[in-house]
C-alpha cells in the first residue's frame, strides 16, 4: 500500500512511502520504477525530495528519519531519538521569506 506520494520536478520522478517499509522512486514520463530505497524497518509514512532533487528525507513507523542521496540509492544519515513512529517530515530550502 502506497502511503503518500511525492513529487519531483528536476528529475520528474514520484516517491511512494510505504507499508512494505521501501520507498520506489518513478519515472513519471514513462512510469516504469526507477529506484527502491529499503533499510527501515517498519511502514514508511511519508517523504519529501529536495528542492534540487539530489536528496530525499524519509519518515518511518521505526522511530527513525533518514536521509537518502538520490545518486547512490543509500541513506547518507540516520535521524533517531523519537520514542514514537516517525510520521512526518518537511525540508526547508534555505531561501529567504519574500515580503507579499
Amino acid at each position: 500500500m502506497s502511503l503518500v506520494p511525492r513529487f519531483c520536478e528536476p528529475h520528474r520522478y514520484l516517491a511512494t512511502a510505504s507499508s512494505d517499509h521501501t520507498v520506489k522512486i518513478w519515472n513519471v514520463d514513462g512510469f516504469t520504477l526507477e529506484k527502491t530505497l529499503t533499510g527501515h524497518q517498519c511502514w514508511v509514512w511519508d517523504c519529501i525530495f529536495s528542492v534540487d532533487g539530489a536528496y530525499l528525507i524519509t519518515a518511518s513507523s521505526d522511530s527513525t528519519a533518514k536521509l537518502w542521496s538520490m545518486s547512490t540509492v543509500e541513506d547518507i544519515r540516520v535521524y533517531q531519538g523519537h520514542h514514537k513512529a516517525t510520521v512526518c517530515c518537511a525540508l526547508h530550502d534555505g531561501a529567504e521569506p519574500s515580503a507579499a
